[in-house]
């Protein structure tokens, strides 16, 4: 990977300095970030061609027949703020919105806070402060017109600072009025997802609630997806119970979204829900909504992530975060000489160690052709044990 080489300032060859910062929107900026960054960039630039222009307006003051102190004090208003404005304002929120950190927010607000009070105060005019603001400009017109013509225009750029500079403050206190529009299925996804349930506010009132028990049915890679319609249809047969479905990529290959009658989660949910730090972490909501885990199938390779600790999807993102008081079941499915190498017995041991529930695999002619162990149970079966479970669950009750 090339090295970044520094390129803010860019600065004429002649002259014997460099840059000190890299800057470059399209490659450190995420997408909805981008439009409110450079929107800040441009407002940088117009508060340092503002400090040039009143330093316009005060030559014109001086030579009307104001004092030189105003004269010099405008320059250093320009040569000292131009650049601690770029560094103590633009360049952390910059860092903010690139890498999302605090402290780069928390300076920012602090800094940039000091600079709309700045702006209105250079607004406002006040004279000796090297600024010709309202108060400086409409004084001056009794001395000298002209003068005060030319004061004037640097009078209401610092006024449209000061009000650029509020509203920027209020659109990043407020993300949602500056975020760029999110691709994909977001809408759509809030308004089928399943329910979150809130809790009971006084335990005793809790009985008198009639809840939907929350079921996840997790389906992996394993040519057992095939029976994950039939599955679902079964689960929605026991009064009282709501399913939802996470899947892995590779088992959508053996089933049809189209027969699935529930909501369907997959890894591209996870990301595109989440883009900023107010957004919903989906295998978050996703452990907290289910009440029951039902892996069905669980394929060898998940079986081996689960039970090394791997998180890498969606569905194993569930389970690392699984809260363990509550049930989760697990079917194992795979090939037979899958299933017999020794590395498995110790997976599922695991699996049992953390408190999972095997739904152990069947014998039988498998689609590959062999014949043994290794076959997923049958749905009957499954569904049978999750209403085991349910009618063990202290707030569940047969219909």
């Amino acid at each position: 990977m090339a090295e970044k080489v520094n390129n803010f300032p860019p600065l004429p060859k002649f002259i014997p300095l460099k840059p000190c910062f890299y800057q470059d929107f399209e490659a450190d900026i995420p997408p909805q970030h981008l439009s409110m960054t450079k929107r800040l960039y441009y407002l940088w630039m117009l508060n340092s061609v503002t400090l040039a222009v009143n330093l316009v307006g005060c030559l014109a003051w001086l030579i009307g027949g104001g004092g030189a102190t105003n004269f010099g004090l405008a320059f250093l208003w320009l040569i000292l703020f131009t650049p601690c404005s770029y560094v103590c304002w633009f360049r952390p929120i910059y860092k903010a919105f690139k890498t999302d950190s605090s402290f780069s927010f928390m300076a920012f607000f602090f800094t940039f806070m000091a600079q709309l009070v700045i702006s209105i105060i250079q607004a406002v005019g006040i004279p000796g402060w090297g600024v010709c603001g309202w108060i400086a400009t409409i004084s001056f017109f009794g001395t000298n017109i002209g003068s005060a013509v030319v004061m004037l225009i640097p009078t209401v750029m610092f006024t449209v600072m000061a009000v650029f500079s509020f509203i920027a403050l209020s659109m990043i206190l407020n993300p949602d009025s500056f975020m760029e529009p999110r691709p994909g299925r977001l809408p759509e996804l809030e308004a089928t997802r399943p329910h979150m349930e809130p809790k009971a506010s006084c335990p005793t009132a809790a009985p008198l609630v009639e809840r939907k028990f929350h079921v996840l049915v997790g389906v992996t890679g394993s040519v057992a997806a095939l029976k994950l319609p039939l599955l679902v249809s079964k689960l929605l047969d026991i009064p009282g119970l709501e399913v939802a479905v996470v899947t892995t990529e590779r088992a959508k290959h053996f089933y049809s979204p189209q027969d699935i009658p529930v909501t369907l989660y997959s890894d591209a949910d996870e990301w595109e829900m989440w883009k900023s730090r107010s957004d919903p972490v989906l295998h978050i909501d996703l452990r907290r909504w289910a009440d029951l885990l039902l892996v069905a199938p669980l394929d060898a390779n998940t079986l081996g992530k689960v039970a090394s600790g791997i998180c890498d999807n969606l569905l194993t993102c569930v389970i690392r975060a699984w809260d363990r008081s509550k049930p989760l079941l697990f079917c194992p499915a795979m090939n037979t000489a899958m299933w017999e190498h020794p590395i498995t017995a110790q997976q599922v041991d695991q699996l049992k160690a953390f408190g999972y529930v095997e739904i152990p695999c069947v014998a039988k002619k498998l689609v590959c052709g062999d014949e043994g162990l290794g076959a997923m149970a049958e749905v009957g079966t499954i569904v049978d044990k999750v209403k085991e479970v349910l009618f063990q669950h202290s707030g569940f009750q047969q219909s």
